[in-house]
């Protein structure tokens, strides 16, 4: 018999497009809950355009958006907005991820939706929140970690700030965004009262700083960037390169980390210089930096990876894939896409011993589901069938 997921039979329709707002729902929808992934009828979500593409669909879309049922309409018309708050009236959850003031333009705001289903719970995801002196500032990932502050700690002591890689602030914001959703949806079960949540990238990207923020508002003064313990203000906290054109890092931040890493370099003279003055902390990168070049990246790590000191080899993205970590722990699985064909999948982080958050179907083609959904709702097939030749939506199956 196959276990029930905890999020079955909780419906959410999903506004947002990229990749913050697909990632929440990805989540949730891993765990159960029926996502609908609503999208115009002309291109839908710009990922699905992005490269490289398996089969002809982009790895990205098929990614961030399996277990999801997709619904292709044209909400700027009287009918699509109808259909999509009748919709909503059967639904527990409407996520938007549009600039502000579009869903109220569009007449499917909080207050619209309320009026057809008083216990909605309602998410808006913007760049700066719904009411702020940013909210209309186009920005990305970087401009987000840029106004809260988290860009200037990144990067080396005396360096220019550097690009973060993952995009922290749209990432952080997703996993907001679900856990206000489950909270959101754990108070309507107790009392059957509805909820708006508004997330902002910005907040997320804010929240990011708590250890500087802490560093602050404690002490006054600002940290600098490669200033705190954790991000290479001391040598025994950094990034070294090793012999062979590749790096290892270092974390021995606590005193026995700390220790063991002295003893097991040989370096019984560093014991109680873990916070010494600036000037010996500099002699010590320096010799550490020459210890380092000593050996390769993977024998450094097989020599300390038992002498408990915290070090770890840097992987490409490549080789973290095919590590034995990963393939022990499962973190990619095979899925057979109806278009695409045999991909590898990112498996969510969250494990639990009673459920297994399979991926159930693959990510829809555009509008894929738009007619079983209407179908569902109570919209019957002549009316389908007109909406279908009106443009009012769109099915990748009856084109």
């Amino acid at each position: 018999m196959e276990k029930r997921l905890p999020l079955t039979g909780i419906r959410i329709l999903d506004l947002s497009r990229q990749l913050p707002g697909p990632l929440a729902t990805q989540v949730l929808a891993d765990f159960g809950a029926e996502v609908i992934k609503v999208e115009d009828t002309n291109a839908g979500d710009n990922f699905r355009f992005t490269e490289p593409k398996i089969g002809g669909i982009a790895a990205r879309h098929l990614q961030l958006n399996r277990n999801k049922r997709g619904l292709a309409i044209d909400l700027k018309t009287a009918k699509g907005k109808e259909i999509f708050l009748e919709l909503a009236s059967q639904s527990h959850v409407v996520f938007e991820q549009f600039r502000p003031g579009v869903v109220k333009r569009l007449g499917i705001d909080y207050e619209s939706i309320k009026a057809v289903n008083s216990s909605i719970i309602y998410c808006s995801l913007s760049g700066f929140g719904q009411e702020a002196p940013y909210r209309d500032l186009v920005a990305h990932d970087p401009n987000y970690l840029s106004l809260a502050g988290v860009l200037s700690l990144i990067g080396r002591s005396g360096g220019e700030p550097s690009l973060s890689g993952p995009q922290l602030a749209d990432i952080t914001a997703a996993h907001m965004v679900t856990i206000a959703i489950l909270m959101a949806l754990r108070n309507s079960e107790a009392t059957g009262q509805g909820e708006y949540i508004d997330i902002s990238l910005f907040d997320s990207a804010f929240s990011l700083a708590i250890t500087g923020l802490s560093t602050y508002l404690g002490g006054g003064q600002p940290p600098s960037r490669g200033g705190e313990r954790h991000n290479g203000k001391y040598p025994w906290s950094d990034i070294y390169a090793t012999k062979d054109s590749k790096w290892v890092t270092i974390a021995a931040i606590e005193d026995h980390f700390y220790r063991n890493l002295c003893n097991s370099l040989g370096r019984n003279d560093w014991l109680e210089l873990q916070y010494a003055d600036n000037e010996t902390q500099e002699k010590i990168r320096a010799d550490l930096t020459k210890i380092f070049l000593t050996k390769t990246r993977d024998e450094w790590f097989s020599l300390l990876k038992d002498k408990d000191v915290c070090i770890a080899p840097v992987l490409n993205i490549e080789e973290a894939a095919n590590s034995a970590q990963v393939i022990q722990r499962g973190n990619l699985v095979e899925h057979l896409h109806s278009v695409a064909g045999k991909t590898s999948l990112l498996r969510s982080p969250i494990r639990m011993k009673s459920v297994d958050p399979a991926i159930r179907f693959g990510a829809p083609q555009l509008g894929e589901h738009s007619v079983d959904i209407l179908g569902e709702i109570g919209f019957d097939s002549e009316q389908i069938a007109s909406y279908l030749k009106e443009g009012i939506i769109f099915s990748s199956h009856h084109q």
